[in-house]
């Protein structure tokens, strides 16, 4: 009896132990981030994620997926994280780590030809069809629930989605801007109607939560510096007032 104790003593420490280790993550020295064709990104994104982690010793690369797919790669482990998700999309992905702050501010905003409605209430019209991406579409859903009715045709690729409609293809679409990009938007050849606006972040495979803090300060000291140097370059921003 006493031998048969120490024998099951053993094999419970050995589960113990293996099971220990098999939670813990070694720091990585390279991480791969998906990351969604948006000119935000490219241009002022992926820079900022790329400082981030340099700053603390990790190496990065990126890889472009359709909007749709880049939550469920990431849980399936097949990339680290997402440059920048809307928070309004995590909904249905609870698991995934949110890392502070709010990169970007995130404008859906709904694109129309000329000299047809352009309106809020075209996306409760069950006759009309609008280009959309399926994250964007999950977007909508989200944020009006019932009084969405209209109909969607899904486009792999947000990015094309203002050239579809300046090509005639869809009388309508949904895109994403910034509030400094939405201020050029009169300059296109396509009207549009602000649907409404949300907060952005950096997101994370949850077996990387060791790392949360530390990137997240990261993100803070690259942010602070840009900020600072737009200011010292444009002293009228510096000095405005609200």
């Amino acid at each position: 009896m006493q031998q048969f104790v120490i024998f099951c003593c053993v094999i419970l420490s050995l589960h113990i132990g293996l099971g220990a280790n098999a939670q813990q993550i070694p720091r990585p020295k390279s991480m791969t981030f998906s990351y969604v064709n948006h000119p935000v990104i490219l241009e002022q994104l992926i820079p900022v994620i790329r400082e981030a982690y340099a700053s603390i010793g990790i190496s990065t690369q990126f890889v472009e997926q359709p909007s749709d797919r880049n939550l469920r790669a990431i849980e399936k482990g097949l990339v680290d994280g997402d440059v920048v998700f809307s928070k309004l999309l995590l909904a249905n992905h609870p698991g995934l780590l949110v890392i502070e702050p709010a990169l970007v501010t995130s404008i859906f905003i709904l694109v129309c030809q000329p000299q047809i409605p352009c309106e809020k209430s075209v996306i409760s019209d069950n006759q009309t069809l609008i280009a959309s991406t399926n994250a964007s579409h999950n977007g909508l859903e989200s944020w009006y629930q019932d009084e969405l009715q209209a109909q969607f045709y899904y486009i792999n690729n947000l990015a094309i989605i203002p050239q579809l409609i300046k090509e005639k293809r869809f009388d309508y679409g949904i895109y994403i801007l910034t509030p400094e990009l939405i201020e050029k938007a009169g300059a296109v050849d396509f009207r549009y109607y602000e649907l409404f606006r949300t907060s952005s972040y950096h997101i994370l495979h949850p077996k990387y939560a060791f790392l949360k803090t530390e990137i997240e300060q990261a993100i803070r000291g690259v942010l602070t510096n840009a900020s600072s140097t737009i200011d010292a370059a444009n002293p009228v921003h510096a000095n405005r007032t609200n």
